[in-house]
């Protein structure tokens, strides 16, 4: 049986999408009222200071690092600030509420893969993982898809908006980073799915994952690769740029920052499916941005020299989503993210 092949608006739904984004500003123009509390900062990847300013968008600056390419938001909210943001959104609360239950469905391949993904790397470590931690879990669709194999026996959620999940074995924990740092617990991995680009100080939360974790124990990540034809060429019309991905990263920059914290990458990949989907949508709806881009309109047009050129993003590092798996096995030196 062929699989259906995944289309963007299969994550990103019309209407919903839309009525989500103008949410956002609403919350924005709410976190901005404390902008006097923001600070402006190096590098979070690299800590490098050689960081110009890029653009500003939703009313927000954004500096790019002349090191690494990582693209991030600064200045930007403290992480007091950015919690209380995340707890109180309009637009969070309105994704979880509305979402369509045929939406549930169309995104539950994308679950699926993880998991499978998950079995393959515990089945090359040699885990037989007895609990997992999942941090920032979203609507659960992960830890629901884990729950029904089997695999593990516990499965804690460390997710700071309200959840409720049926399935068993589940446990969440709807506080912030420091209630784990007061618990005396040990997992056999961590995943952190689309997390990291929303955290402000990296290395803090790479040494609570090191904490955590037990000797050797795999932490499994996917973040959006700002260094993507998609993000570069769509710009602030692209769903990784937006408020709450305070931070975007790219193959050199993930390499920087795992590296000073101490960890060892055992795989880096960009396996993204939809960037040549959201080029099309977006050429669609723009077409004056593809006029004198002949090349890539003509492999847009012809399906075959499309489903290459995906191919070709996935194998080069180019695609809109990375994923990365890491052992922590040499000394943490990390540390809050210098000032400028």
């Amino acid at each position: 049986m062929q699989t259906k092949k995944l289309k963007s608006l299969d994550i990103h739904p019309e209407g919903i999408a839309e009525e989500f984004d103008r949410l956002m500003l609403l919350d924005i123009d709410d976190m901005l009222t404390h902008r006097s509390d923001f600070s402006d900062t190096c590098c979070p990847a690299c800590h490098g200071r050689h960081v110009p300013y890029a653009f500003t968008y939703q009313k927000l600056d954004y500096r790019r690092c002349n090191d690494c390419g990582m693209l991030y938001i600064s200045p930007a909210p403290s992480e007091t600030l950015h919690l209380d943001f995340v707890r109180n959104s309009r637009a969070m609360a309105f994704w979880r509420e509305m979402l369509p239950p045929d939406m549930k469905v169309s995104r539950r391949p994308m679950y699926q893969e993880r998991v499978a993904y998950a079995r393959t790397v515990w089945e090359r470590f040699g885990v037989k993982p007895d609990s997992i931690l999942e941090l920032g879990a979203g609507n659960g669709e992960f830890a629901e898809e884990l729950a029904a194999t089997g695999a593990t026996k516990n499965i804690v959620l460390l997710e700071p908006q309200a959840l409720h999940l049926d399935a068993d074995g589940i446990e969440i924990i709807t506080e912030g980073f420091e209630a784990l740092e007061k618990a005396d617990r040990k997992f056999d991995t961590v995943f952190a799915w689309e997390l990291i680009e929303h955290v402000l100080e990296p290395d803090v939360f790479l040494r609570l994952v090191r904490k955590v974790l037990k000797p050797g124990a795999p932490l499994i990540l996917s973040t959006p690769n700002e260094r993507s034809i998609e993000t570069r060429k769509l710009g602030t019309a692209s769903s990784n740029i937006l408020f709450d991905h305070v931070r975007l990263y790219n193959p050199v920059a993930m390499q920087a920052l795992m590296a000073r914290n101490g960890f060892r990458i055992i795989e880096s990949c960009t396996p993204g499916k939809l960037d040549v989907d959201r080029l099309q949508q977006h050429r669609k709806a723009n077409p004056d941005a593809y006029i004198n881009d002949h090349g890539l309109s003509l492999i847009l047009d012809d399906e075959q020299a499309a489903d290459d050129f995906q191919t070709f993003l996935q194998t080069h590092s180019l695609s809109s989503h990375m994923r990365i798996v890491v052992v922590a096995d040499a000394e943490w030196n990390g540390s809050q993210t210098p000032r400028l």
